[in-house]
């Protein structure tokens, strides 16, 4: 396909115009959800052209959810080996363990053989690796960044800021986007430990210049370098409709939070949230319990076993007005959840690094991607009702049953994590 065709395909004249007759069709909502599909089909053809303005908008997309960590990561290492342009990564940790040796040395590998490689990683969130760690891939040419280093006279802004995107792009072919760090925490037990239930997607298609785009945001933030990128790769058959969607408050860039504002208000039947950290800022938990009180079946998966308990406590501290507004609330405990997805009424989802929480909402950069597509909501519907296995449903009668000392706790555990 020529760059004229790939162009159309991220015009937002046509994405309108083409997303709306593909998919928007009032029979195609009846025959998905019955007799409730008119009012589906009325409130999402009204979130659609109110998302679109949002940005980072394409069709002509592929995409492969990842729900286990092994079948990520060896596509991820798949995509590397067959790296023969360039690789760009950027995540919030990167331990130098058995699984992060094993990346940087394909990395090493690639940039052996004229690959170009960026690795931008956050200086907080990356504090166990090394400048020597990383010897062997500057001196095979690569490019390596670390994210407002937390030294003040390195730092680039508030101590804070934190950048806690997960990107991977090879060859401006393919990306991969999720919650998934690089550590054996990630992954399962070929190749790490299975400590975290998290959830990648990988992109195929336009959408990669809009995952482009973030990245280079993202490095820009960091060197200050600004570079271009040029999407001429092919267009896909499954023409799945997709939007990248970033976050970056001091950017002025709040496009995840508008978008789950507007799918939250236009929801009708579900909505179902994988967190694992749960304490929304005011405008997100008020259309939350909007929604539930127009009777939309509003669910929260989040952590009981945590990586951040002092974030669990916090959590348990606003259980309450939720499960007062018909919401329900659950804590995995068989694994340590790190999953950040959404789904809605069978015909909206998300994937991504953004946790319902004022971290994501105020400091970090964090990015989304967002889908219309009937198959990838309901894998991760499907997905959402397994993890309800591993879980424990939060009650009233739990909260009520509290210690004194325990609610104190929780208390300044929420004061803390608002600051």
């Amino acid at each position: 396909m020529d760059k004229n065709q790939i162009k159309s395909f991220l015009d937002p004249r046509h994405l309108f115009s083409n997303t709306l007759s593909r998919f928007f069709s009032q029979d195609h909502f009846v025959r998905m959800h019955g007799l409730w599909g008119r009012k589906v089909f009325l409130n999402w053809k009204r979130a659609f052209t109110r998302l679109l303005p949002l940005g980072g908008a394409s069709a002509g997309n592929r995409v492969t959810l990842y729900d286990d960590g092994d079948a990520a990561f060896f596509s991820i290492q798949d995509a590397l080996r067959g790296a023969q342009k360039n690789i760009w990564l950027e995540t919030y940790i990167f331990e130098p363990d058995a699984l992060g040796t094993r990346i940087r040395n394909t990395l090493v590998d690639a940039a052996l053989r004229g690959v170009h490689i960026i690795v931008l990683y956050d200086h907080f969130g990356s504090q166990r690796v090394t400048q020597s760690f990383w010897e062997p891939l500057l001196a095979a040419g690569g490019r390596v960044y670390a994210f407002n280093p937390i030294w003040p006279w390195r730092r680039k802004g508030p101590f804070l800021f934190r950048d806690h995107r997960k990107i991977l792009i090879v060859d401006n072919r393919f990306g991969f986007c999720g919650g998934q760090n690089i550590s054996v925490d990630y992954a399962g037990p070929k190749l790490g430990n299975g400590r975290f239930r998290d959830t990648v997607i990988r992109l195929e298609g336009p959408s990669i210049k809009d995952l482009g785009k973030l990245f280079l945001a993202s490095l820009r933030e960091t060197t200050g370098q600004v570079q271009n990128f040029e999407y001429d790769g092919p267009v896909h058959k499954e023409d799945i409709f997709i939007q990248v969607l970033g976050s970056n408050t001091r950017r002025n860039l709040h496009a995840i939070q508008r978008s789950m504002e507007v799918t939250l208000k236009r929801a009708t039947r579900y909505c179902y949230f994988t967190t694992p950290y749960f304490m929304p800022y005011d405008n997100l938990r008020k259309a939350m319990i909007e929604a539930a009180s127009r009777g939309v079946d509003v669910r929260i998966l989040t952590a009981g076993l945590s990586d951040v308990p002092l974030m669990r406590m916090a959590s348990q501290r606003v259980y309450g007005q939720f499960l007062k507004a018909g919401i329900r609330v659950y804590e995995m405990f068989d694994k340590t959840l790190h999953a950040k997805t959404a789904t809605i009424d069978g015909v909206y989802g998300t994937v991504g690094s953004y946790n319902l929480d004022h971290w994501s909402a105020r400091r970090n950069l964090e990015v989304n991607i967002s889908i219309f597509d009937a198959g990838v909501a309901r894998d991760l519907e499907k997905n959402f009702h397994q993890d309800l296995q591993l879980a424990r449903e939060v009650t009233m009668a739990n909260l009520n049953n509290r210690p004194w000392w325990l609610r104190i706790a929780q208390w300044f555990a929420y004061q803390l994590m608002r600051l």
